[in-house]
């Protein structure tokens, strides 16, 4: 589990802990600060989360959710909920940082496997540490298939990427790609 104050940088955004399960038994707590026109332009628009709730509430900024099928505006102070399985995700679309308060609730109760940050965690620590694509700064894309599919009980790709993410996976595994890492520092 990470600690209170850890600070993690995934690409066009990062996410700072704010609580964990450790003391709010199943949720964390985290604050995602994005430049204009992240996140989701390189990495994470659009996602679902098979067994987690999460919440946004933007704090400032201009932020636009996809929610399903359904694209909702969020001005400072207004808040959504995403029920498991629903495909989600957000983008800056102001020209000033946006700043957005999230829970990331685990229903049944927080259990080490289902960590969703922990899958952050690894994907944060693979970027610092390489390779990486010259282009996008991110990790290899079978690298990202094999944590994604070792993670697949709380994120998952919509449609035929995360069809693919199996075959993907087995073949980062013959190129010697693992899901397990040490503990990134925090």
């Amino acid at each position: 589990m990470l600690s209170t104050g850890t600070i993690l940088d995934i690409g066009d955004h990062t996410v700072e802990v704010l609580e964990t399960p450790e003391t709010t038994r199943d949720r964390y707590r985290i604050r995602i600060v994005a430049e204009p026109g992240g996140p989701g332009v390189d990495n994470d628009f659009p996602h679902l989360h098979p067994t987690l709730v999460e919440t946004f509430q933007c704090v400032s900024g201009e932020m636009t959710a996809l929610a399903g099928k359904e694209l909702v505006v969020l001005p400072p102070g207004e808040k959504i909920e995403v029920a498991p399985g629903l495909l989600h995700g957000f983008v800056n679309t102001g020209q000033d940082m946006l700043t957005v308060d999230s829970e990331v609730i685990f229903p049944n109760g927080y259990r080490p496997e289902d960590d969703l940050m922990r899958f952050a965690a690894i994907y944060d620590w693979l970027r610092r540490q390489g390779p990486v694509n010259a282009r996008t700064g991110e990790p290899p894309l079978l690298q990202i298939a094999v944590l994604t599919h070792a993670y697949r009980k709380v994120i998952t790709p919509p449609g035929i990427a995360g069809a693919l993410i199996p075959l993907l996976s087995a073949l980062g595994h013959l190129r010697g790609y693992r899901s397990e890492f040490p503990e990134p520092n925090s």
